[in-house]
Formats: structure tokens, C-alpha cells, sequence
């Protein structure tokens, strides 16, 4: 089986080192370690619904994300995670498009899947990976749509591209916006283009549940556009009951749970600045700046993957080695940011591998 150069590896990596994975730790994939209250409740309920097939048009769920994000329900495309997103929108696209790197490596691989041509462009990492808006305008000629990641994976950090949505529509360009992380920012109403999607029709945004809400197994995504002709034809393309009883049922109750987007948010906010301060003190590394619920770090005296197997073997710690996203190399680890206690734990034996 084709290794997809992902996270969260932990059977994998037990099956090669003889270890348990209820051992590991998992700082390789970055998820919300809090749960949901009356989770076991909803999930009983979306047991009992399970003995016939979903909504085939998911018009309860679609307007449970429509009042989420106070945003009319015709706009939502809900999709099993939001890879299926990705995927079916690389269907719908013209035959050019941009990526900014480094970034998940899935927009390209979708891309190829689907005979894009790819024109890869670079955030520049020596400047907290900033976009280059000049180069875009310089090659904007050369593609049909652009695809950003903000907060972007690896590095965390998210920015205002409204001045980018405003010159790909000057141009009449598509822009891609993967806002799965987007939940995890303080002040994500700054950031988020969500506000824009009735007024730019070349706006297509890409969020998930299963990261912020802290379940990824759940595998429920949806994409955000008023762009009638792509929407038409994700439908045209796309399976029918892709998303399961349990995530339909679900969505009845999370977006409601207000103290729990509240208290999430302030405590990354809070474990953010602890964990950045935390490792700076560290030396022979250096530490990009965060607004999410993971960090990336550049490795000076030690490659990732040896510092990934060490941490396995000794600490059963799972990081997350950087070196296959595209910009980057054998010197980058990305970690999250989970429990306090947990963060503590890999602070301790990250001081311990890399000196204080």
C-alpha cells in the first residue's frame, strides 16, 4: 500500500518498533483533545438512525452548517471529510492550478488524479510564510485557480488574504481556500472569507468538523460556495450517502455548543503562547510562530526522522516528520498542541534530546 506521506501513522509505526498503540502518544496528528459533552448520548442516537440510508440530499445537515456559519444552506456541499471535498472540486476546475507550498500534499495529488497541470508557488518561510502577492500577479496568466491553505498546514500561521481574493476576481480566477484549521484562530471572524461567499462566486472554501470538534473518524467536511456551476457539478459527480447517520445526527447538536467553541479557543490561545515560549528556550531549534493547534519547528544539530524515531523508541512519542512537504526539508517536524499535561511531557523530552 502507496504511503501517503501523512500523520498519524501510529499502527504503522507500533507494528515496526513492538509497541502498543494505546501506548502512543500521538503528536503527529493534530486533533482537539477535547470532547464534546453527551457525546455518548448523540452518538446512541445516530446509532438508532443507522438502520436506513441518510438523507440522500442532506437538508438537515446542510442547514445545521448554514446556521453555524449564518450562511443560507444552498451554498453547503457536505462531503466524507474534507479530502472528498477536495477531490470532487479537482473534477470541476479548469486545467491550471496554483498551490501555494508547502501545504497538504493532497490539493496536488488531487490535482494529478484529475490531469491538472500544477504551478507550484512558495510562501516564504523566512518571513513567518508570508505570500509573495507579486509573484501571483506576475503569473497570473499561467493559471485558472489558486489553492491556499489558512491557517496553513504545516506552520500554523494564518493570514488575511482579502487583497488576494479581491485580484483572483479581478482576473476572473478561482480562489481555493482550505479553512479546516480556521476554528482553532482566536479571532477567526477577521480571517475567515466565509463573509464573502454570496458576493465572490470565484470563492470556493473547504472547511471540516472532525479537527476542531476532535473527531476525525467521524469524516464530515463540507465545501462553501455560491458558484452554481461548480456546485452542479460536485453533485454530478458525487456518491450518494458519503456522509453517515452518526455525523447527520451530530450536527443537530455540536454547532450549537457555544462554551465549548468558547472554552476551546481560549485554551489554544492560551497553550499556543505557552508552547511557543516554551520552546524557544530550547536551542538548535528554531520555532515558527502559531495560530492553530500545531507547530512547526526547523531542526539544526539532529534530522526529523532520527529525532522521530528516538522519541518513538524511548518516549513513545509520534511527531509528525515535515521533510515531504514540498519547500521544505529533512530538518522540519510539525507537532500539536494536545492535553497540557501531554504538551508537558514532549517539552521535557524534547529538552532532553535537544539540550537546553
Amino acid at each position: 500500500m502507496k504511503d501517503l506521506g501523512h500523520g498519524a501513522n501510529v499502527e504503522q509505526m507500533a507494528t515496526v518498533f513492538n509497541k502498543k498503540t494505546e501506548e502512543i502518544i500521538d503528536f503527529s496528528s493534530n486533533i482537539n483533545p477535547k470532547l464534546i459533552p453527551n457525546l455518548e448520548k448523540y452518538i446512541l442516537e445516530g446509532l438508532s438512525k443507522s438502520t436506513s440510508y441518510p438523507d440522500i440530499h442532506y437538508t438537515n445537515l446542510r442547514r445545521n452548517i448554514g446556521n453555524y456559519l449564518n450562511l443560507d444552506s444552498k451554498y453547503i456541499i457536505p462531503g466524507n471529510g474534507a479530502t472528498e471535498i477536495i477531490y470532487l472540486l479537482m473534477k470541476n476546475i479548469k486545467k491550471r492550478i496554483g498551490i501555494l507550498n508547502p501545504t497538504f500534499s493532497e490539493y496536488e495529488r488531487g490535482a494529478r488524479l484529475n490531469n491538472l497541470e500544477v504551478i507550484n508557488f512558495y510562501l516564504d518561510k523566512d518571513n513567518e510564510f508570508a505570500v509573495d502577492m507579486d509573484e501571483i500577479k506576475e503569473n497570473i496568466d499561467k493559471i485558472d485557480s489558486l489553492f491556499i491553505c489558512n491557517p496553513n498546514n504545516p506552520n500554523g500561521k494564518v493570514k488575511n488574504i482579502e487583497e488576494l481574493l479581491k485580484i483572483l476576481s479581478e482576473y476572473k480566477k478561482l480562489l481555493i481556500v482550505d479553512e479546516t484549521f480556521m476554528e482553532f484562530v482566536s479571532k477567526e471572524e477577521d480571517y475567515s472569507l466565509v463573509k464573502y461567499v454570496e458576493n465572490y462566486d470565484n470563492l470556493f472554501i473547504i472547511k471540516a468538523v472532525t479537527k476542531f470538534f476532535g473527531m476525525p473518524g467521524l469524516r464530515l467536511g463540507y465545501g462553501v460556495t455560491s458558484n452554481k456551476e461548480i456546485i452542479e457539478g460536485i453533485y454530478k459527480y458525487k456518491e450518494p450517502w458519503t456522509v453517515n447517520s452518526f455525523a447527520d445526527t451530530l450536527s443537530n447538536y455540536i454547532f450549537k455548543e457555544k462554551e465549548y467553541i468558547k472554552s476551546s479557543k481560549e485554551y489554544y490561545k492560551e497553550e499556543q503562547n505557552y508552547m511557543i515560549n516554551s520552546l524557544n528556550k530550547i536551542k538548535n531549534i528554531k520555532v515558527y510562530d502559531t495560530d492553530t493547534n500545531f507547530i512547526l519547528i526547523k531542526l539544526k544539530n539532529i534530522n526529523a526522522e532520527e529525532l522521530k524515531i528516538k522519541l518513538f523508541k524511548e518516549s513513545n512519542i509520534l511527531i509528525r516528520d515535515a521533510s515531504n512537504f514540498i519547500g521544505l526539508d529533512k530538518n522540519y517536524i510539525r507537532i500539536a498542541i494536545k492535553s497540557h499535561e501531554e504538551n508537558e511531557l514532549i517539552l521535557k523530552e524534547l529538552n532532553k534530546v535537544l539540550g537546553e
